[in-house]
């Protein structure tokens, strides 16, 4: 009679678990504090009755089949339910919803949904058994192993539950990381590059940073945009002027003389920043003033005498002294690009 009661009580818990289990997890706030506290309430709750249940079955000789040493039958008792209840306890609180991380398909997916619901499935491989076990009648009415395999199977897949993030990574997460590096990325920019219309977002795609297929697919479409040079201008003007100069130094405008005051206006954007990429140790690498002065002597000869002024401004900033150290990048190589710069600067000053 103390079996069935238990066995009832073991059940009422199970049914909240999977419901439990079953409503989707909060993201964060104060409802976090009160999941995981109804999680561990009802961890707990299954994990105690099922004991009470187990030892109840062993006293009443259910597991007399595992052996007839007692020592070796209460050890493989313990495994069994030791196995189970660990399972349990990972699907619980230590699942993960690989679906939501990952793009799987096919049985890979299913697998995944297996794994993060377990914790309504997995005591059933338990339950199901022990409910034979109460009377031992009825074990003599079904086939041997009925009981017995699912009952062994509960315990394996318990403890190779507790094993999942290892094997989703070596499965899983191993390949599907090159996808989210390499195909995932890439499917990401192109579906931006359709999205954006603004040159200044489309710049950012346009660097050589990005595979081939990425920037034509930019670059087509920056320079499909009618009103092209006019967004330059007010990017020159008004923002950060890089992603202007890396276009320009690759790719020709049909009104240059439209670019000088625009050019001189971005000097004190560019002077202001390399001032703060050689005294601010938190700044990574500065931005490299070649490509400015290709750009300067490439498409805008004739500005020149307006343009040197500001340069000669640049390189005195550029004889500040360097940070001692970088905090967010290689020290040697940033101090590296401050010395080609400088370098940089005084042979096109000296060569106009």
């Amino acid at each position: 009679m103390i079996g069935y009661l238990i066995f009832g009580i073991t059940l009422i818990i199970y049914i909240a678990l999977s419901s439990f289990v079953l409503q989707p997890a909060p993201r964060g706030g104060d409802y976090t504090i009160g999941y995981a506290y109804a999680a561990f309430t009802l961890i707990t709750a299954y994990g105690l009755s099922s004991l009470l249940l187990t030892i109840n079955i062993t006293a009443s000789g259910g597991f007399n089949w595992i052996s007839d040493s007692t020592f070796k039958r209460n050890a493989a008792v313990a495994i069994l339910w030791l196995g189970t209840v660990a399972g349990v306890v990972y699907c619980t609180i230590g699942r993960t919803e690989y679906h939501k991380y990952y793009h799987l398909t096919g049985s890979v997916r299913l697998l995944s949904y297996i794994i993060y619901y377990g914790a309504t499935w997995l005591p059933l491989l338990m339950l199901v058994p022990y409910f034979l076990f109460l009377k031992h009648e009825w074990q003599d009415t079904f086939f041997p192993n009925l009981f017995k395999i699912p009952l062994v199977l509960a315990c394996v897949l318990g403890f190779l539950l507790l094993l999942t993030p290892k094997i989703m990574s070596d499965i899983l997460l191993k390949p599907f990381k090159k996808l989210d590096e390499h195909e995932l990325a890439f499917n990401h920019a192109m579906k931006n590059i359709e999205k954006y219309q603004a040159v200044v977002s489309l710049l950012y795609y346009s660097g050589k940073e990005y595979d081939g297929p990425i920037r034509n697919a930019a670059l087509s479409k920056i320079k499909a945009n009618k009103n092209l040079e006019n967004e330059l201008i007010a990017i020159l003007e008004r923002l950060s002027p890089y992603g202007a100069y890396y276009f320009l130094d690759e790719n020709k405008i049909e009104h240059p003389e439209r670019f000088t005051e625009p050019i001189i206006k971005s000097f004190s954007t560019i002077i202001a920043d390399m001032h703060e990429d050689i005294v601010n140790p938190y700044k990574g690498v500065a931005f490299d003033v070649a490509i400015l002065l290709r750009v300067l002597d490439g498409q805008f000869k004739g500005s020149i005498e307006v343009f040197k002024p500001h340069i000669l401004k640049l390189q005195e900033v550029m004889k500040t002294p360097l940070a001692k150290n970088r905090y967010y990048g290689n020290t040697e190589q940033c101090n590296e690009v401050i010395y080609k710069n400088r370098k940089e600067v005084k042979n096109w000053l000296d060569k106009h």
